[in-house]
């Protein structure tokens, strides 16, 4: 006698149990993929929870949650990823967005002059630079980043959300940067330290390293960055960084001593040190 097929309520109740130790919402991970896996919303998936796997569905859904286990994040399990109001496309070989970065875009658009020129440095997916030209059409932004495979997929995603305002170029943050002055210079650029040991945590381990890490325990990309900012500014320009918890001192210490002058820390949704502002 055939066994029974699994139903989907099965198949999220198991997912959820084996995602609980690498994952702090193991019930949206397992719903995220499964959705993958079936091709279908999370709402149509809650609306079914009878609806009995086929072995193809099956195989489908385990693979994505065993890579799930293995430090694959959800966002690059299924391609593509929620940030604030609207969703981008993501490869391997860019951060998935977080949370708190959306910190950045609430901070860049406080006092943001009309028809403001922005620079951002290490766009990745492109969110930062979207949001800002979604909010603020009559901004002109210039993203770059080092990676090419990275300005292919942010200008693929600024395409397909129809925005105009944006200009992806490749670009080395060590060397100069084109064109001239900015009313507003913020990234998100590779803050961890080689040997930090949250590299190997489940969430972190297989995003692109040269996206996360860099020397001097992690500060030579902000040094280099609050530097090379410092030439592309006029009396009014502001620079906004993203960093790690514990690096709000030594950022304020840095972009001051880059002749940005003064410069203040702002907390995440988690309460903790994530942002550097200069101060005009």
């Amino acid at each position: 006698m055939a066994a029974e097929p699994l139903t989907l309520r099965q198949a999220l109740l198991e997912s959820r149990t084996r995602l609980a130790s690498c994952s702090d919402s193991p019930a949206v991970d397992a719903e995220w993929l499964w959705s993958h896996a079936l091709r279908r919303s999370r709402s149509w998936l809650l609306a079914h929870p009878e609806w009995p796997l086929t072995p193809a569905e099956r195989s489908r859904g385990e693979s994505l949650i065993c890579r799930r286990q293995d430090g694959h994040s959800v966002a690059h399990l299924c391609g593509e990823c929620e940030f604030l109001d609207f969703s981008v496309r993501l490869t391997s070989q860019v951060l998935a967005p977080r949370p708190e970065t959306e910190l950045l875009v609430e901070q860049a658009l406080h006092g943001l002059p009309r028809q403001a020129h922005i620079l951002e440095w290490g766009t990745g997916s492109g969110v930062l630079a979207l949001a800002l030209a979604r909010a603020r059409p009559d901004c002109q932004i210039l993203a770059l980043d080092h990676s090419r495979a990275a300005v292919k997929l942010a200008q693929s995603n600024a395409l397909r959300l129809r925005l105009k305002n944006i200009r992806f170029m490749q670009g080395d943050w060590r060397r100069p940067w084109p064109g001239g002055t900015f009313d507003l210079i913020l990234g998100n650029p590779p803050y961890v330290a080689l040997h930090d040991p949250h590299l190997q945590s489940p969430g972190v381990r297989r995003e692109p390293c040269s996206a996360l890490v860099a020397p001097a325990q992690g500060t030579q990309a902000i040094r280099v960055l609050a530097t090379q900012a410092r030439r592309r500014t006029h009396r009014r320009t502001r620079l906004l960084l993203e960093h790690s918890a514990d690096q709000g001192d030594i950022c304020r210490k840095i972009v001051q001593r880059a002749g940005w002058g003064q410069a203040k820390t702002l907390v995440d949704l988690a309460n903790l040190p994530r942002t550097c502002l200069t101060l005009h």
